[in-house]
């Protein structure tokens, strides 16, 4: 793999998942140790993440990890409301009784986690993750699924956080009343439960803002 890709994929990594917090300077004359390269292939990478939003550039030329605002968090999810209930509603008519019962039983395993357990997010949020794939891999276009991990990767870092103050029973119910309505066939419904979800994870999101630290 080019190095300049490889920098760029982990640093990428580490943003979305936390590991490297809001605030925090990534120096380029490290990154070239820890990678065991020239700057060059660090400064590549930086402008590429530079252009992408996740690093910012200061006036005095200290990367650092980008901060998000509520506002833009707010921006993204008004995007994945409309993306993923048309989603939803377009994969409603190509549902086979066995995928809807596919979506039951991932909501039925996120339901028996435990949040007594230590590792519960961790086992939580993939399931989450494959419910919502789910109606974007179906909808049929081919594009959704790309446009909304693209935007989900985007604040991948702030909704895993986000977990520590949620309540997990009300997304699974929120889930049941999607699967209900795909049962009736009523992809109208679903469209609206659906989005009536995204805005529910778009609140507890921005109310975790009030408990965030400043980097």
């Amino acid at each position: 793999m080019n190095i300049k890709i490889r920098i760029y994929n982990q640093i990428r990594e580490e943003i979305i998942y936390g590991k490297l917090m809001p605030g925090e300077r990534l120096p380029e004359s490290q990154l070239s140790k820890t990678f065991k390269c020239s700057r060059a292939p660090v400064r590549e990478a930086i402008n590429q993440l530079e252009r992408e939003g996740f690093v910012s550039r200061l006036h005095n030329q200290r990367v650092v990890v980008t901060k998000s605002s509520p506002e833009e968090i707010i921006d993204y999810y008004l995007l994945l409301e409309v993306l993923e209930s048309k989603a939803v509603e377009w994969a409603a008519n190509r549902l086979t009784p066995q995928d809807i019962d596919q979506l039951e039983e991932i909501n039925n395993f996120m339901k028996k986690i435990s949040a007594e357990d230590k590792k519960y997010i961790e086992k939580w949020y993939p399931l989450n993750t494959a419910f919502h794939r789910f109606f974007r891999e179906k909808c049929g276009n081919e594009k959704m699924d790309w446009l909304v991990e693209e935007i989900r990767l985007r604040i991948t870092r702030f909704r895993y956080l986000s977990f520590m103050v949620t309540t997990f029973n009300e997304y699974t119910r929120d889930h049941e009343i999607i699967i209900d309505a795909l049962r009736q066939k009523n992809a109208e419904l679903a469209k609206k439960a659906m989005k009536n979800h995204i805005t529910r994870a778009k609140n507890v999101l921005i109310d975790y803002f009030h408990y965030m630290p400043e980097a």
